[in-house]
């Protein structure tokens, strides 16, 4: 690409975004590791009532994460992510003040919505929309800030939760989503395409029919399984594991930093590598990193080498989720694609927390959680193996190619 080329990108957008991608993932994902026991204590509502709420959120963003995409693909991302910012801010509002867990519930279901057009993938659409073949750069750049969301998230809402309590912390999100998010992604998003330039609904049909989609959306799922488990009892399996509150806190709060460390080394060196090839590489360090985790408590230092090798696979995974789509199917109605492919896996993440915590409730800790999502890190290794013996040669997913 040109410089003069290269220098018409609204790269404003993506500074925007990185912002955004902090706020949408600290807020709608990551709250909740630290606030869950606080509610529990102060409501008395079982562990399990509390991860199921949040767990019909993420399986509403996954029923909603293909509309999304087909909106992005029509509207531009400046519509869809400021209508789900706003949303967002409602919903978090809506959860703190939710009196019983059936509001809790229903409020965590919008918020779902909400973040099928605030997260990744409408970034990663916006994106792609407007950056074409420098999309993959594009993305790493946002990833960088919002690989970054975990250690802003649990230190900042542990920080909160002494003297706002759990209802105060989320009512704090909701309006950093309002004051922060909705501007920047009313005012510094590209608008959509018009008129004659604007893009035909993609034929989803030869896409669905491709073994390489379903290989590629088996490893996604079975990985989000696994990160939705991490995600979100990382620190109670950390003070399982004989650690404190405040290095349980400590440690995963890591995760950012290493995730950070994962896009570093994807825009050093690995980008010169398919995405297909990278996400097979990086989906090896999931089994690794669960099995550096069941030792904990046992084995000096395992504990940062879960950080470690959980972070680079999550940072680096995440680029290959926005960018193999383009790699295997081309650009044309990339929103559309994207949230065909990674709607199963954001079902999957929906279940994980809650399966998780009722293994922990009815089998006897996270012993067996631990080797379940072992079991998934595998599965999603051999996934990606196959989808990289699948795929087209490079060239074949011509710009719009099927």
């Amino acid at each position: 690409m040109s410089p003069p080329a290269a220098a018409r990108l609204p790269w404003n957008a993506v500074g925007a975004l990185s912002v955004t991608q902090i706020v949408a993932w600290g807020s709608q994902y990551y709250a909740i590791a630290v606030l869950a026991p606080a509610i529990a204590a102060a409501e008395g509502w079982s562990r399990e009532a509390i991860f199921g709420a949040y767990s019909l959120g993420l399986l509403a963003q996954g029923f909603a994460a293909f509309p999304a995409g087909t909106l992005i693909d029509r509207f531009g991302g400046r519509v869809v992510m400021s209508a789900g910012s706003l949303l967002s801010a409602l919903a978090l509002a809506g959860v703190a003040l939710a009196p019983n867990p059936w509001w809790f519930g229903l409020a965590w279901i919008i918020t779902g919505i909400a973040m099928a057009a605030t997260q990744y993938e409408p970034a990663f659409a916006t994106i792609t929309a407007s950056f074409g073949a420098d999309a993959r750069r594009a993305i790493t750049y946002v990833t960088f800030a919002g690989g970054l969301a975990s250690t802003v998230a649990w230190p900042v809402t542990a920080a909160l939760l002494p003297s706002l309590g759990w209802r105060g912390a989320y009512a704090f999100w909701a309006v950093v989503t309002l004051v922060a998010c909705l501007p920047l992604h009313l005012l510094l998003l590209p608008r959509a395409r018009g008129g004659a330039t604007r893009p035909k609904p993609r034929a989803m049909g030869p896409v669905l029919r491709s073994p390489a989609f379903w290989m590629v959306a088996l490893a996604l799922t079975a990985g989000a399984l696994l990160f939705s488990v991490v995600g979100v009892h990382a620190i109670p399996m950390l003070q399982d594991a004989g650690l404190s509150a405040t290095e349980a806190v400590t440690i995963a709060s890591f995760t950012g930093v290493f995730q950070v460390a994962g896009r570093v080394l994807e825009l050093a060196g690995l980008s010169r590598l398919r995405p297909t090839r990278v996400a097979i590489l990086s989906a090896l360090f999931q089994p690794l990193a669960i099995a550096a985790l069941m030792a904990v408590g046992a084995v000096p230092g395992a504990a940062w080498a879960y950080v470690a090798l959980y972070g680079l696979s999550a940072g680096i995974l995440t680029i290959v989720r926005g960018t193999v789509p383009a790699e295997l199917f081309g650009r044309e109605g990339y929103g559309a694609v994207a949230g065909a492919m990674v709607a199963p896996g954001i079902m999957a993440r929906a279940a994980g927390p809650y399966a998780a915590a009722w293994m922990w409730q009815n089998l006897g800790g996270y012993g067996p959680v631990q080797w379940s999502i072992m079991v998934a890190g595998i599965i999603a290794c051999i996934a990606f193996i196959a989808a990289a013996a699948l795929a087209p040669k490079p060239g074949a997913a011509a710009e719009g190619g099927t």
